[in-house]
């Protein structure tokens, strides 16, 4: 059974291990740290109950403009396609709503992660400018916008 729950520190170990397998420049553990103390209750975790194995996790912040910022989601390779990456960003976005009254939210995406995207955009985002070379590799993102205001 997957739960998703607030993430507590013990968690950030299995988190940074999953970090470096979803992606080609992963955060460094420190940063994932920073994020934790900084926004603790935008910080969840995808858990499978039966193997206490960590699948999958999302975190944000509230940014001085006022959106609310998704920093990072990602799902181990062999838990995607069961939705539990729209689950962890209904719970990251509400956890927004609820703690911090925001209404907009952002996040950057690689333009060849196209199944992100589609993601992303079946939940109401939108491409609203090409970020060139935004990537450590030189891959450009996309800004993408939501608004629920």
């Amino acid at each position: 059974m997957i739960v998703i729950r607030r993430a507590i520190k013990e968690d950030l170990k299995n988190v940074y291990e999953l970090e470096k397998k979803c992606f080609k420049d992963p955060y460094p553990e420190a940063v994932l740290l920073m994020l934790y103390h900084l926004y603790p209750e935008l910080f969840f975790i995808a858990e499978n109950t039966g193997e206490k194995k960590i699948v999958g996790y999302a975190s944000g912040m509230v940014r001085a403009d006022g959106f609310g910022h998704i920093i990072s989601i990602c799902v181990g390779e062999e838990y995607r396609r069961r939705g539990i990456g729209r689950k962890l960003m209904e719970v990251l976005e509400s956890a927004m709503r609820v703690s911090f009254n925001v209404c907009n939210f952002r996040l950057e995406v690689r333009v060849s992660n196209e199944s992100a995207i589609k993601l992303y955009e079946s939940l109401g985002y939108k491409i609203v400018s090409r970020l060139k070379s935004y990537y450590l590799d030189g891959e450009d993102g996309y800004l993408m916008i939501k608004s629920t205001c």
